[in-house]
């Protein structure tokens, strides 16, 4: 596979819905919206892990981010604007 693609082969954050995760599941922090990637995903979304995202399902995560752009209000200082490749 040439180098280029690797850059564009990504997963999307089950939270924000951009590609910005190398691999899914992977403890990986989406700098978009700030969601550690758990693997947590539609089935089980209302569920409160108490892992890496604390207090928060991603239902909730999910809320947030479209109301204020983060996956909490606490972690707007962190997030950036998705790049035009993820998409």
């Amino acid at each position: 596979m040439h180098t280029g693609a690797l850059m564009h082969a990504r997963f999307r954050c089950p939270c924000c819905g951009y590609r910005t995760l190398g691999t899914a599941g992977a403890l990986a922090l989406c700098p978009v919206c700030w969601w550690e990637d758990d693997g947590q995903e539609d089935e089980d979304a209302a569920e409160v892990r108490l892992t890496v995202n604390g207090q928060l399902s991603l239902n909730e995560a999910r809320g947030y981010f479209a109301a204020c752009g983060a996956a909490h209000p606490r972690f707007i200082p962190f997030v950036r604007k998705p790049e035009v490749t993820e998409q």
